[in-house]
């Protein structure tokens, strides 16, 4: 029994056991996997360290961020086979109305014999922006930069603006691309304000206006209006550029010039004068411009002190606040042969809750003086308070027995602001 049990352990044995030859395959086997893995993985390294000693600067460049592909374009390593050529690095497009936008494709082509690389460095203003494509420009291949300009917070006038493109090339490390031009208005007034000073009193004055017009349809003007059509005239004609406007390049460039004339006539009260005029235009873009017209009078009455601004011919009476009165005190004088006999009274106040007060004359030798007093009283309406404007209007007229001078208008100008 015994000799059986040891029998069929050797039967066991014998089954798990492998003779010689079928030993030495097996491990001839495994010897030979271990070896493939072993020469595949070391000549997948080699391969994969070849390639990106080549190319990692590229496969660097499409996984970094934009501020990294500056830098990177900044470091690479100029190569003298790659050569950059460009026809032209400014474009002017012209005279554009004034916020518009657009955009021009600069042409950068590689001449060299190995590959250009073109990086966008930084613009000069936020206003423009480039694309480059390709950013990488076999030999004899053309990149089209692509700059974009938007001027929608340009002011009128000269525009210059692009950015700078960076290269492999040596010679042409930094290209600046730009794009240049003229934006305006379809009509411009110049000058955009009228002002006529110091007209004699009785006398006539004229001024000239000129209207600039830069859309291909010549430019006509219609239907003018304003408010004193008595004492104040306006005609106009087509016209040539002056010589003289030259000198300015956005008026130098316009189509069309349609010149108008102001007439001042008497009759105006002595003093400051404004009014605002519209004149209708036949271009749809823009349907009707608008100039103030303004002004002095002057005569043998004249007006100054603290308060009262000469070139300008208002008072500025300054700020208070609702609850609080401000008192301001403007002279009257009156000269000439007639100055003794001369007497001045108060005509109109507007708004008519300004409180006024006008002193007894004083001689002083050939002149007669008077003292004007304006009072802003304490529940004086919250607004802004200026002649001729958008704000409230605000004026006193004086009457003087004076035929040369029967009429003084101050305008005021003051702000009443809340507690």
């Amino acid at each position: 029994m015994g000799s059986r049990m040891f029998r069929r352990r050797d039967d066991r044995a014998d089954a798990n056991c492998l003779s010689p030859h079928q030993t030495f395959m097996f491990r001839t086997l495994l010897i030979a996997v271990f070896v493939s893995c072993l020469f595949g993985t070391l000549l997948g390294l080699g391969i994969a360290r070849s390639f990106l000693a080549i190319n990692g600067w590229q496969l660097e460049a499409e996984t970094q961020s934009y501020e990294k592909l500056v830098q990177i374009a900044h470091e690479l390593v100029t190569n003298p086979n790659a050569q950059a050529s460009i026809e032209y690095t400014t474009y002017n497009f012209g005279v554009k109305d004034v916020k518009s936008s657009g955009a021009h494709d600069f042409l950068i082509t590689n001449v060299g014999t190995e590959d250009l690389i073109l990086f966008v460095d930084k613009t000069t203003c936020s206003c423009t922006g480039i694309d480059i494509t390709p950013s990488h420009v076999p030999p004899g291949k053309t990149a089209k930069c692509h700059l974009r300009y938007n001027a929608e917070r340009a002011m009128p006038g000269k525009f210059s603006q692009g950015g700078t493109v960076r290269t492999n090339d040596p010679d042409n490390r930094e290209i600046l691309l730009l794009v240049e031009g003229i934006f305006t208005n379809p009509v411009v007034v110049q000058p955009p304000a009228v002002h006529v000073p110091r007209v004699p009193s009785g006398t006539t004055q004229t001024a000239t206006v000129r209207f600039y017009g830069y859309e291909n349809e010549p430019l006509q003007l219609s239907a003018p209006t304003w408010t004193d059509r008595e004492h104040i005239d306006f005609q106009w004609s087509s016209s040539k550029i002056p010589e003289t406007e030259g000198t300015d390049t956005t008026l130098a460039v316009a189509k069309w010039v349609v010149e108008g004339t102001i007439t001042i006539k008497p009759g105006l009260p002595v003093g400051s004068f404004q009014d605002r005029f519209q004149v209708r235009t036949n271009y749809p873009s823009l349907p009707s411009v608008t100039f103030p017209v303004s002004g002095q009078i002057t005569g043998n009455v004249s007006v100054s002190g603290q308060w009262y601004n000469r070139e300008t011919g208002v008072a500025h009476l300054g700020q208070t606040i609702r609850g609080k009165s401000i008192s301001r005190e403007i002279s009257v004088q009156i000269s000439g042969p007639s100055a003794q006999s001369t007497s001045v009274e108060i005509k109109t106040v507007e708004p008519d809750w300004i409180g006024t007060t006008l002193t007894p004359p004083r001689d002083a030798g050939p002149r007669r003086m008077f003292t004007l007093t304006v009072e802003i009283p304490e529940n004086a309406p919250t607004g802004s308070y200026v002649f001729g404007s958008d704000g409230t209007q605000a004026q006193i007229t004086l009457e003087t027995n004076d035929d040369s001078v029967p009429v003084l208008r101050i305008p005021l100008q003051f702000v009443v602001g809340n507690q």
